[in-house]
């Protein structure tokens, strides 16, 4: 009997597909959903695909193993200096051509196909190799005025990275349809959306008591994971606590985790002149493993981010079964799993914060699983549509 296309897949040597994490852990969000691509695709990967992650973050190594990924890490070796002299005296399209450090270690490794799990600009050293892109927002072009994505030239190199990386890439996945639509029209190319996931880390964690007791902190915070950018928007929700002090008498406790982006010192000048020492913590960045407790111990997540419309706490929050407090612009993306406030508003923040706090009668365990299982349907469909275009490419790349 003539065997099946699936089995001369089977047996044709197999391709590498190279899973590049390149954040580290410090970054947060960031660096759990390259974690959680990289699991996604070892998931999908259909027959005839070696899947391999890969990072250039050694310290990354330990972690992600910790957590049950295989993966190697990707040391890039430097052009000599003799190399690099003679580069020099090339015409610029002469040394344009020139293949890249980077692309040339993903050769000598054997690797067919790459994907950039962030936005990664070494997308731009890949010249012959088929790669996905990836693009998690295009805040920059929402919100310009944020230092963050203006200062450094940083929006232009954010535009020059997209322009050049999207229209070649073989597929650039997103977060939600907003971005796709928005890069679509900006780049063109090829695009995917694919919702976002709860951290890795949320699947285990050490006790909550154990960790309320390391930081010092009760049952019952308002809770706000958040590196100290000022897109992030920490004064809103500090302007907020201080007009329920003012209405009540007492300010709702709040418990800040995140790692410093210079925004950090400014808040904690803004807790002290609204007197709200008593009430405020910073715990900085926290171990993968405690992340769970912390939302666990917490009455709600608080997330006035101008950044959107998808975000990972809400996700986190869903989990732990907790309610979520989210800018009323990204009604999209909550539902109605969420309190919805004008995050340029303090008042109107307030009055979510009173209303969570007075223990309405809303289901919040039960929203926030049914938007989960919502947005996990959808991320099935998109992981099938993954999967046909990595069969499609592999077809064409091995006739």
């Amino acid at each position: 009997m003539a065997g099946t296309a699936m089995d001369d897949i089977n047996t044709e040597q197999k391709l590498i597909l190279a899973v590049i994490i390149e954040k580290k852990i410090t970054v947060g969000g960031g660096f759990n959903q390259a974690v959680n691509a990289a699991r996604q695709i070892i998931s999908i990967a259909p027959p005839g695909y070696d899947v391999r992650v890969m990072t250039r973050v050694e310290e990354n190594v330990e972690i992600l193993r910790g957590i049950g990924l295989e993966v190697d890490f990707l040391e890039i070796p430097k052009r000599a200096i003799w190399d690099r002299l003679k580069r020099l005296t090339k015409p610029r399209r002469k040394r344009n051509e020139s293949i890249s450090p980077f692309e040339k270690e993903m050769i000598r490794r054997g690797v067919s196909v790459v994907y950039f799990t962030s936005p990664s600009p070494n997308a731009l050293d890949i010249q012959t190799l088929p790669y996905i892109f990836t693009i998690w927002d295009l805040c920059h072009l929402d919100h310009p005025e944020f230092p963050e994505v203006s200062s450094g030239r940083e929006f232009e190199k954010r535009e020059d990275l997209f322009r050049k990386a999207v229209p070649k890439a073989f597929l650039t996945i997103t977060d939600g349809d907003y971005t796709t639509e928005l890069a679509r029209q900006k780049y063109g190319g090829r695009f995917l959306a694919v919702p976002f996931a709860p951290a890795p880390f949320m699947e285990s964690s050490k006790k909550t008591v154990t960790v309320l007791e390391k930081y010092n902190i009760e049952l019952g915070y308002l809770f706000y994971p958040a590196q100290f950018w000022a897109h992030k928007n920490h004064a809103r929700l500090l302007q907020a606590a201080a007009l329920i002090k003012t209405r009540k008498g007492v300010a709702p406790r709040i418990v800040f985790s995140g790692s410093e982006q210079g925004q950090k010192k400014d808040v904690e000048l803004l807790v002290k002149r609204l007197g709200l020492q008593d009430t405020t913590r910073f715990i900085g960045f926290v171990p993968p493993d405690e992340i769970a407790a912390l939302y666990d111990g917490s009455a709600a997540l608080v997330m006035p981010s101008y950044f959107g419309p998808s975000n990972l706490p809400p996700l986190e929050a869903w989990s732990a079964g907790k309610p979520v407090l989210y800018p009323k612009q990204f009604a999209s993306f909550v539902g109605a799993a969420a309190y919805l406030f004008d995050p340029d508003d303090a008042a109107s923040l307030a009055d979510c914060i009173c209303g969570v706090l007075a223990n309405d009668d809303r289901d919040w365990v039960t929203l926030g699983r049914e938007k989960l299982m919502e947005l996990s349907a959808t991320r099935r469909n998109a992981e099938s549509d993954l999967e046909n275009r990595l069969i499609q490419l592999r077809r064409r790349i091995s006739a």
